[in-house]
């Protein structure tokens, strides 16, 4: 799977939480750092979120949470949660 349709997937499921959460819509796009432009979503529901994308791409995540650079905790845009889920990807097929 490329990185382009991991990152629609990833904001297919940002949408949907967002929906969930009864949040008034806010455009998610591939710049959309979602701990930190998302009102509703904390890093109780990046963790949460992480494992359903495992499951939804069949891979895991090192460091359980794709939303977070492990060694700096560096809050990551949508393109490069896609981009690293695409590599873990890779690397398990």
């Amino acid at each position: 799977m490329t990185s382009a349709e991991i990152e629609k997937i990833v904001i297919e499921t940002l949408v949907e939480l967002q929906a969930g959460c009864g949040e008034p819509g806010q455009e998610i796009t591939d710049a959309t750092r979602p701990l930190s432009d998302l009102g509703f979503f904390d890093s109780l529901l990046a963790i949460e979120t992480t494992l359903a994308l495992e499951q939804k791409l069949k891979c895991k995540c090192p460091n359980d949470n794709a939303f977070v650079e492990k060694d700096s905790a560096k809050l990551l845009t949508v393109a490069q949660i896609a981009a690293r889920l695409a590599q873990i990807q890779g690397k398990a097929a």
